[in-house]
């Protein structure tokens, strides 16, 4: 929980500059763009992350990161605080909250489709139209398979489940029958 909050402080940080500069975009870029380095130089992520390596060492190797990427100033700003406090194990975190943030300006929600194998385009666009109605932001749903719904949909979005699965529907049934 607490980790959440310290992601989302840094986020809205470096959200609320791109927003005043028209660059909160490309910010999200540069930032996705080096945790793919991390992920892929692991090495290196570990080195410039961990506390273990000396506090000048991960700097300078943070500075060269942020040189050979041509960072933004206010991207390499954020980097460094979170350097100088030890957070930078939060990056993922402020990454997806970041993303969220665009998602949430430009009036876009993500979500995931449950189903018991995979759906047509079709499909899906009809289910994502539908939500957009409800929701009155455009839905983006990524498709996930999970057999043990037995046929039916279900779609997470933002914590809030809407569950069409015959799993569910069979347990509704049971618990109506149960009542009676």
């Amino acid at each position: 929980m607490i980790s959440q909050s310290i992601a989302k402080r840094y986020a809205r940080g470096l959200f609320t500059v791109g927003e005043k500069d028209g660059k909160y975009r490309a910010y999200f870029e540069e930032l996705d763009a080096i945790l793919k380095l991390f992920k892929e130089e692991q090495r290196l992520g570990k080195a410039i992350m961990l506390p273990i390596t000396e506090m000048s060492k991960r700097k300078e190797l943070l500075g060269d990161v942020m040189r050979v990427f041509g960072a933004s100033l206010p991207l390499a700003n954020m980097f460094n605080m979170l350097l100088e406090n030890n957070r930078m194990g939060y990056l993922p975190l402020i990454r997806d909250v970041y993303s969220e943030l665009i998602d949430d300006k430009e009036g876009r929600v993500r979500g995931t489709l449950y189903s018991t194998y995979p759906l047509e385009k079709d499909t899906i666009q009809n289910i994502e139209d539908v939500l957009k109605e409800k929701l009155h932001k455009e839905v983006v749903l990524a498709e996930v398979e999970d057999k043990s719904l037995m046929g039916g949909v279900k779609v997470v979005i933002k914590g809030t489940i809407i569950d069409g699965s015959a799993k569910r529907q069979l347990e509704l049934l049971k618990e109506n029958i149960l009542k009676e």
